[in-house]
Parts: structure tokens; C-alpha cells; sequence
């Protein structure tokens, strides 16, 4: 019953200002498609038609086949009147416009040019202010705790653009504050402050000029901070505690035909400052539409308006108003989606390859470090640029001091040292040259030097890798072991030669035995002694015979024996 009552408020309302605005305008309510302007109307609808009558009436004369009226509209009104084309152009704060314009495509014609101390401004600024005589407020940090108040939630100039500045020095207006009230008027704010009923307020900057002009209030009674985050040194000459913002725009409806807007457009922007629409507007006319991209930002800094749901809207609206984007969104999602998973699966395969490759770097540096031999690269000039730890033990130098380094220092013989890295790069391939290696400490270590190149995935030459084996106590073994053979074949020189002796002077005496045995044999002797002269005959004979042996090595060592030929069937 009480929404029915309200409805029904509405509509008498709204009827009855149909009724005063045709009395003003000459315009019957009778006739036919009037061209219909909203308006905010923030001092009330009385005060709104008084105010802009005399435009709509201007516009009536200059676009001869058109008449136009003035709608009056709160704050609640303006979106259900735009939404349900109830009026083909709205006039509203600049902040309205910009949710408007993200909601239903409501688009701009011209921005007003407000007047204010005899001069007329396309932006507007706010003011934040308290009593001159409180010294417990001294800057705007000194309002948390305070009682404040303002014209409207969604007032640009009486609340919004306070708003950001408030949010921008840290304090939250809706917590930090001991109470916060909106009271719908801004003179009805700067009266509150006056008489004590709030600590501070904020309304528009011409709002203050307007009641000291009027008399109404004294500038002076007010202190007014200037702390807002302009750098723009276009600053009106009055007081002002924010940024400016564009001023209120004329914007046509989206079902408006764009040819009448052309027409209202032209006739906004000719509008001379004298005019009596002008005059009862108090202001200097029109102007081409501003950039309200300053309001955007205000807006999505404050998260509010187009920058957060305010309203409910279904997802058929959504999808009736916006199935082409819904659907091309849908297959990128699923193209994007598809190349996503590809992603990750190479990424994956990219974690695991460089899982290995870390593996395999870890495994390689293992076996250089690992290594017995000391392993240098460098590059084509022979600078050093990586080496192991066995490195270090046979220069006594340290990694650091090592690398980018030339390579043939390292060496006693520098100059051969730097033939054998030319010939490393000219041959590809180096193997077993022997260096000797100059350690800080002035000690010696001989060296078998093997070189390769080693080169990029293009096939060009990066570098050398070199190993250097410590071959000192090999090659001192090597002369021990020259030395013992040169001994055993002096000492086998030396047996021969006395075997060869020994056997020469044995075979003298041996042969006066055999001689005296066969002298012996030859006589008549008792059975016994033959049998006796024949064993040691016998045993003379193949005592010779071995120590002809024992010549025969002699000679094979001494490499002179004789080989005799005989036939044989």
C-alpha cells in the first residue's frame, strides 16, 4: 500500500510539473511529442522550472518545428527516466552523467558555462570547511573524530569531490568520522557549520561566493584548507579545497535522433551570455563538451558508479544486450584456454628439460671437479674463462684470478704454450704435449696437455677445452726405470763375458782330463779301473758339452754366434 501511495505521489508530481512548465514555456499540454529535457532539479522542481523555462523556451524558438519542456527530476528519478526513455535529453552533475553514460549510452552535447564573480568557468571545484574559530581544526587530518556534513551521496560537488580528497589524505569519511550527514541542500550545509550543528562541510566553491554576494554568510567566519592533489595552476581566484571537474553537461538520450541533438547542440553553443535564458540560469551560455575523463577518475578512485555495481542487472539483460561480446568471449576463452593448456604442458616440459639440463650441469661439474687432471676452456685469444679445482692446485691461484686470465702464463715457456692454443684452434684437436706448468709458489709440474673445440648449436667455434694431466712422477719413474735398465745390461754385459771366460778357461783343463782318460783306457788295466776311467770319460764329455752351451748364450748375447747349414733328407 505505501509503495502504491508513493507511486502514485510520483505521478501527481510529475503531472504537475507538466502543468507549470507548459504555463511558462507557452507550451499545451496538449501538444504533440514535446522534446522533453530532465534536469536535476537539487533546489526542487519550483526552483528548477524557474531556472531553466526560459532555456527550454529558447530552444522552442530556435528549433521552429519543436517545442521543448522542462522535467524536474530528484536524485531517485534520474535513472528510471533516462532508462525508460521518459525524456530525450538529461541535464545532471557531471558524476550522474558518467554512470549514465557507461549505463545507457547517454552521450554528451555541450557542458555548461557557470558564472561565478562576474566571470564564467567550464569546471567547478568543492570546498571542505569549518568555522575560523575552532583551533582544535587546523588541517583536514583534524576532522577524524569530527561531525560532518553534506548535500547528497551522489553530489559531485557536494560530496564526491570531497570525498577523493578526504579518501587521499588517509581518512575514511565513513569510519573516521564521529557522524556523517547528508541534508540535500548546500546552503542548508554552510548554515549547519555557521551555527555550530556540524564540525565541518563541504558544498561547491561558488556556493560560498554566491551567499557572501548574497550576504547571506561571511567569508570570513570560514576557514577553507587548500590541500587537494590539482597540480594544475588553472585554479579559480576563490577559495577551494579540491580538484576541478568539468561542469554539467547536456547529453541526449540514446534513442534521441542524432539530428534534433545536432540541432539543440548548435543552438546550447549560440546561446549568447545576455540572453534570458542565460540570465536565468546565471550562466554565460554553453560550450562544446569537455573532457569528463577527470570525473572518471574520480569515480574509479572513489569505487563507485560505472566502477561498481550499483544496480541490479539480470544476466538475461546481460546477455540479450551484450550475446555477441558473451560470445565471442566465450570462444576466446576456450581458444585461449586450449593454448593455455599447451602452455603449461610445454612449460611443464620446459621445468623438466631444465630440471635435467640443471641435473645434468650438476652431474657434468661433478665429474670436472671429480677430475685427477686440471680442465681449463678458453676462448680463440686464450683467455681463460672456466676451470676446475685441480686447477687452482697447480697454478696456486684462485678461481677468480684464473678466469679472463691469458692461458700461456701459467707456463714456463710461454711462447710454446701459446703455439700449442693456435694449433688447438687450427687443428681442432691437440694431444699428449708435454708443458710444465709455473705455480705461484715457483714449483714445477710437468704436464701432458690434450686439447678439443668445442662450438655452438650454429656450429661456430666457442672455444677450447683443455686437460692437463700431471705426468712429474711418471716421467720420474720413467728415469728410474732408463737408469735400472742401463744398469741390468751392463750387469748382463759383465756375465757374459765371464761365463764366456769362465767357459774358455774350464774347457782347457777339461780337455787334459778327457785326453788323460782315453791315454788311460788305452793301457791294460783291471776291469774295476776301466769301468772308473770310463765314468769320469763319460762325465768329462757332458761336463763339455755344457759348458758349450754356456758359451753359445754368451754369444747369442753378445751377438756373435755362428749358425752353420747342413743338408738334410
Amino acid at each position: 500500500m505505501i509503495s502504491r501511495l508513493i507511486i502514485k505521489c510520483r505521478i501527481m508530481i510529475f503531472l504537475f510539473a507538466l502543468l507549470i512548465t507548459g504555463l511558462i514555456t507557452g507550451t499545451s499540454l496538449g501538444e504533440e511529442n514535446p522534446v522533453k529535457i530532465g534536469i536535476l532539479a537539487k533546489r526542487g522542481a519550483e526552483h528548477c522550472l524557474k531556472k531553466w523555462s526560459p532555456t527550454a523556451q529558447y530552444l522552442s524558438d530556435r528549433i521552429l518545428d519543436r517545442s521543448f519542456v522542462i522535467i524536474p527530476l530528484d536524485h531517485k528519478q534520474i535513472y528510471p527516466s533516462v532508462e525508460r526513455g521518459e525524456v530525450d535529453f538529461i541535464l545532471t552533475n557531471p558524476s550522474f552523467y558518467v554512470e549514465l553514460e557507461h549505463q545507457y549510452r547517454t552521450n554528451r552535447i555541450a557542458t555548461l558555462k557557470n558564472q561565478c564573480l562576474d566571470k564564467f568557468y567550464t569546471r567547478y571545484w568543492g570546498v571542505i570547511f569549518w568555522k575560523a574559530d575552532r583551533s582544535d581544526i587546523q588541517q583536514i587530518n583534524d576532522l577524524k573524530g569530527k561531525t560532518f556534513m553534506a548535500t547528497a551521496q551522489g553530489s559531485l560537488g557536494g560530496w564526491r569531490m570531497a570525498w577523493r580528497e578526504l579518501k587521499e589524505l588517509g581518512i575514511d569519511p565513513y569510519s573516521d568520522f564521529k557522524d556523517l550527514e547528508f541534508i540535500g541542500t548546500q546552503d542548508a550545509v554552510v548554515y549547519a557549520v555557521r551555527d555550530g550543528k556540524v564540525d565541518a562541510g563541504s558544498v561547491r566553491a561558488d556556493t560560498f561566493i554566491r551567499m557572501h554576494a548574497e550576504g547571506k554568510i561571511d567569508l570570513e567566519d570560514f576557514y577553507v584548507p587548500h590541500e587537494h592533489g590539482e597540480k594544475s595552476v588553472d585554479c579559480p581566484p576563490f577559495p577551494h579545497s579540491t580538484r576541478g571537474y568539468p561542469e554539467w553537461p547536456m547529453a541526449k538520450i540514446k534513442d534521441t535522433p542524432d539530428e534534433l541533438a545536432e540541432k539543440v547542440a548548435i543552438a546550447l553553443i549560440e546561446m549568447p551570455p545576455g540572453s534570458p535564458a542565460a540570465i536565468a540560469a546565471k550562466c554565460g551560455g554553453w560550450t562544446i563538451p569537455k573532457n569528463y575523463q577527470p570525473v572518471h577518475e574520480c569515480l574509479r578512485y572513489l569505487k563507485i558508479g560505472p566502477y561498481k555495481d550499483l544496480g541490479k542487472i539480470t544476466i538475461v539483460d546481460v546477455i540479450r544486450t551484450y550475446w555477441p561480446w558473451i560470445l565471442f568471449t566465450i570462444v576466446l576463452f576456450f581458444v585461449i584456454t586450449s593454448f593455455s593448456i599447451k602452455i603449461l604442458i610445454l612449460n611443464r616440459n620446459i621445468k623438466a628439460s631444465h630440471i635435467k639440463l640443471e641435473n645434468v650441469k650438476a652431474y657434468t661439474r661433478g665429474l670436472i671437479e671429480s677430475s685427477p687432471d686440471a680442465l681449463v676452456t678458453f676462448d680463440e685469444k686464450g683467455i681463460i674463462t672456466d676451470v676446475n679445482e685441480q686447477t687452482t692446485k697447480l697454478t696456486g691461484c684462485a678461481r677468480e684470478e684464473l678466469i679472463s686470465s691469458q692461458f700461456r702464463i701459467y707456463f714456463t715457456d710461454s711462447e710454446r704454450a701459446y703455439l700449442v692454443v693456435k694449433k688447438s684452434f687450427e687443428e681442432g684437436k691437440v694431444t699428449d704435449y708435454e708443458l710444465v706448468i709455473k705455480s705461484k709458489t715457483d714449483e714445477l709440474t710437468v704436464v701432458s696437455y690434450n686439447a678439443i673445440v668445442y662450438m655452438d648449436e650454429k656450429g661456430q667455434v666457442r672455444g677450447v677445452f683443455a686437460a692437463a694431466r700431471d705426468i712429474s712422477e711418471s716421467k720420474r719413474v720413467e728415469k728410474e726405470l732408463i737408469k735400472a735398465k742401463e744398469a741390468a745390461e751392463a750387469a748382463t754385459i759383465a756375465k757374459s763375458e765371464f761365463l764366456a771366460n769362465m767357459s774358455h778357461e774350464i774347457r782347457t783343463p777339461m780337455n787334459g782330463v778327457i785326453a788323460a782318460a782315453e791315454l788311460a783306457l788305452s793301457e791294460k788295466m783291471p776291469p774295476k779301473a776301466v769301468r772308473y776311467l770310463e765314468i769320469i770319460q763319460s762325465s768329462t764329455y757332458s761336463l763339455l758339452e755344457i759348458i758349450n752351451d754356456i758359451l753359445d748364450f754368451s754369444k747369442i748375447e753378445a751377438d756373435m754366434l755362428d749358425i752353420e747349414t747342413h743338408p738334410f733328407l
